[in-house]
């Protein structure tokens, strides 16, 4: 996992009115244990997405845990593309085996997903989910804007029908530990998906 939150803890995170909501949600997902529902953590830059989801996997490790992944997606993708098929097959088991899975960013790719994009993430997906595995998601995108993107509405429609999406708002903790203005986000997360519960985002 990224350097910088290799020492989150449920102890390091900074509640917030805004944010306290995603914190009960990460202990929940953890109390669930395998027959518990997947997440997805959305919202704006810089609102603890990663932080969050690199938590739930320290802490799933301090209880003994031992088979966990984190993967960024767009790095993923360029990693599993077709090209060294036996390295590539080996990290796709071994993603599709972990008992836990964070994938961050998804989404964040400079440009709209390609057939690849699509084929490779929902096959992912169904395989860990086809094998009672459990996944944490991140991105920048509620999920309609995910299905928007993918230019299909399959994974996402997956993505709300499996997980606890759960909306992080407020500032952006990068801009906000080097004193500086934080733009204004709330203009960005719009209204949720219909017919999808999404926690902490206002309507």
């Amino acid at each position: 996992m990224p350097r910088e939150f290799r020492e989150a803890r449920w102890s390091t995170w900074q509640p917030t009115a805004e944010n306290r909501h995603a914190l009960e949600a990460a202990h929940a997902f953890l109390r669930a244990g395998e027959d518990g529902r997947d997440l997805l953590l959305c919202g704006p830059v810089g609102t603890g997405k990663t932080r969050l989801a690199c938590t739930v996997l320290n802490e799933s490790w301090r209880s003994g845990e031992r088979s966990m992944a984190f993967a960024r997606v767009p790095l993923l993708l360029y990693r599993l593309r077709p090209q060294a098929v036996l390295e590539t097959s080996e990290t796709f088991d071994r993603l599709v085996a972990a008992t836990l899975v964070v994938l961050d960013d998804l989404g964040s790719e400079r440009d709209a997903a390609t057939d690849y994009t699509r084929r490779t993430l929902l096959m992912l997906y169904e395989a860990r989910h086809d094998a009672g595995r459990r996944t944490v998601w991140t991105s920048n995108k509620r999920p309609s804007e995910i299905a928007a993107f993918m230019g299909d509405d399959r994974l996402s429609s997956r993505i709300v029908g499996r997980c606890e999406v759960v909306g992080l708002e407020g500032r952006d903790w990068r801009l906000s530990d080097r004193n500086l203005p934080a733009p204004d986000r709330r203009a960005d997360m719009g209204p949720a998906l219909a017919g999808a519960r999404v926690e902490g985002l206002r309507r």
